[in-house]
């Protein structure tokens, strides 16, 4: 048999060089830019989060509102309960049971929500509570209001 040569290995072609270090690069490129978007995700999350937050608070707040005057019908009929938004707890004063819960529920209001506001309107037997917070620093509109309705 006849004796076989050993060829050589030839070295890739200059046009073949550094093609692996472009696809490592064009990979690290399309990671990073997935990273980017997975942390963008991230953060509207968070802010989404923080939005559902504050409405479940102002919810509860106005069903603890409602609760505090059903158990006081008669203060509440008579117009006793009602606020404007621009007041403030700390303005609210007197001895009744039905100013001391008035003022007790606008602080907690101001204490959950930024730059919490409310008000309770009763008309004629029907019961309008505003909830009102400020969500700029969520990346929302400034003003966000709940408004519950309810009957007497």
């Amino acid at each position: 048999m006849k004796d076989r040569i050993a060829r050589p290995v030839s070295a890739p072609s200059a046009r073949q060089r550094g093609f692996g270090m472009i696809e490592i690069l064009v990979a690290l490129v399309i990671f990073a830019f997935g990273m980017l978007g997975l942390a963008g995700l991230q953060t509207r999350s968070l802010a989404f989060s923080q939005t559902s937050l504050y409405r479940s608070q102002a919810a509860a707040l106005t069903d603890d509102i409602l609760d505090r005057m059903r158990a006081d019908r008669t203060n509440a009929k008579a117009g006793s309960w009602n606020t404007a938004l621009g007041t403030a707890s700390s303005s609210i004063s007197g001895t009744a049971i039905y100013q001391a819960d008035l003022r007790d529920w606008k602080q907690t209001v101001e204490q959950l929500l930024p730059s919490g506001a409310a008000e309770v309107d009763v008309a004629a037997g029907l019961v309008t509570i505003t909830v009102q917070w400020d969500e700029i620093r969520v990346g929302g509109n400034s003003a966000q209001q709940f408004v519950t309705k309810s009957k007497l």
